[in-house]
């Protein structure tokens, strides 16, 4: 099943203009350039103004602390009191769920929301676009062509009337998969269940046929089950992860997929995460312990990007650890996961996340454009996650906003100096020209990063 939802200006200056999601991405109208649609001209529009966040078919808008407020179907859902600063404003602002049909208002702009639903006929194989609620539903489909040519015994006796289907369906409701035991993978024994989340559960494992730990991620985004065509996609993408050979990544053993479940084996890391380090260490690292971390982080990542394989979700939990000491190496984890996640259409929304999660270490320009994001992108994360080791604080001041999508968006970096951790001024130099907000003033590689750090730390 496939989606495009069409975001189609039908008032304002850019009356005509259409925006199409097909992936995973994110829309900022505003006044500012940096907005994917921006009016400079309209004394009715803030900077940053409202955020659609679109993962087809499901859409949630977003007031960013307008002036004027955003409107949906002629309702308000968010604008700042006379006086109130745009971050107080934002932080009463909900996301709220956008439909097929739905308009939303700002200034004199107004945008219709419309989202179509294509499906393969199992008959000529054809791709068709879906018209009614009957469509919509699980099970096998044929176009109006093949259905004529079908025997009529074959045909369904009845159908069930359901309006409401189509509008839950788009709205992203599907069947829970949550078993109560662990999955048995041919080739391993499972010993215990070490973790779970929205995208599924992870397990340590014993390798039968040489005894070795592993570590294997079930892969049931949301507890759903995943398509073949999703599951496809993301098997293309996993395999350039496997390839990657180096000290500093994680290594990847194998994948597979059955049964709606998708699952992939990795190497096992005894000392868990950096997070986890820093959690049982009081809840910050000194720097010589997070200095090492990061810097054989580095390495790993300047081998990918010479790959030319951006990580795109680096934070301290992606850093994981073996050995302790002297013997203490880190390695990369998740490699591409983010980009797998994405394309394959299995990641969830994330400008609703909030607090921490993945988005307080992104720089603005990935959460702006998430699916284009460069090495330089990369070394942000990577900055702002040694800045977490040494402070136990995120580099953004989301305490001051709503949310993490609108501390990164507004620049709402905290300097290291701020933290009450007395560090080299070398050091400091080095995390504030890595995590610079503009990507122009930072670091251009993870090498030039590595370099100047070492040379920091002396």
């Amino acid at each position: 099943m496939r989606s495009i939802v069409t975001l189609a200006v039908t008032s304002g200056p850019h009356q005509g203009k259409q925006f199409e999601f097909d992936k995973h991405d994110i829309f900022i109208f505003g006044r500012t350039k940096e907005c994917h649609c921006h009016i400079p001209d309209d004394p009715f529009i803030s900077s940053n103004h409202f955020l659609l966040e679109v993962n087809p078919p499901d859409c949630e808008l977003r007031d960013l602390g307008s002036k004027n407020g955003t409107f949906l179907n002629g309702s308000p859902c968010g604008k700042r009191a006379r006086g109130e600063a745009p971050e107080e404003a934002a932080k009463r602002a909900q996301a709220v769920a956008v439909h097929h049909g739905d308009f939303i208002k700002a200034g004199k702009s107004e945008f219709e929301v419309r989202i179509r639903l294509f499906k393969e006929c199992e008959g000529c194989g054809k791709e068709v676009q879906l018209l009614t609620p009957m469509d919509a539903k699980p099970g096998t489909f044929f176009c109006p062509a093949c259905s004529r040519q079908r025997p009529a015994e074959s045909a369904p006796k009845e159908k069930t009337k359901d309006a409401g289907y189509f509008t839950n369906f788009l709205a992203g409701i599907a069947k829970p998969f949550a078993p109560d035991q662990p999955p048995d993978f041919p080739g391993y024994r499972i010993e215990k269940e070490l973790a779970e989340g929205g995208m599924g559960k992870v397990y340590l494992a014993k390798r039968l046929s040489d005894g070795v730990q592993a570590v294997i991620k079930v892969i049931k985004p949301h507890g759903r089950r995943i398509s073949e065509k999703q599951a496809k996609i993301f098997r293309r993408e996993t395999k350039v992860s496997m390839a990657l050979s180096h000290p500093n990544i994680v290594e990847f053993y194998e994948d597979g997929f059955a049964d709606g479940i998708f699952f992939y084996v990795m190497e096992y890391c005894e000392k868990g995460s950096a997070s986890e380090m820093q959690g049982r260490n009081g809840g910050r690292l000194d720097l010589k312990t997070a200095g090492k971390i990061i810097l054989q982080a580095l390495e790993g990542l300047e081998y990918a990007h010479a790959k030319e394989i951006v990580h795109r979700d680096l934070k301290p939990h992606n850093i994981l650890l073996t050995g302790e000491g002297p013997s203490l190496r880190a390695k990369l984890a998740d490699f591409g996961l983010a980009k797998q996640f994405t394309l394959a259409g299995l990641s969830g929304m994330t400008g609703s996340a909030q607090g921490g999660g993945t988005t307080v270490f992104m720089p603005k320009e990935q959460l702006r454009d998430f699916r284009m994001t460069r090495p330089v992108s990369d070394v942000f994360s990577m900055g702002a996650s040694l800045y977490y080791l040494l402070t136990n604080e995120f580099i953004y001041d989301v305490d001051a906003c709503p949310d993490a999508c609108t501390a990164v968006l507004r620049d709402k970096i905290v300097p290291i100096q701020k933290r009450g951790v007395k560090l080299p001024e070398a050091v400091v130099e080095v995390i504030g020209k890595a995590t610079a907000p503009e990507a122009r003033d930072r670091y251009a590689t993870a090498r030039e990063f590595r370099v100047a750090l070492k040379e920091a730390l002396g």
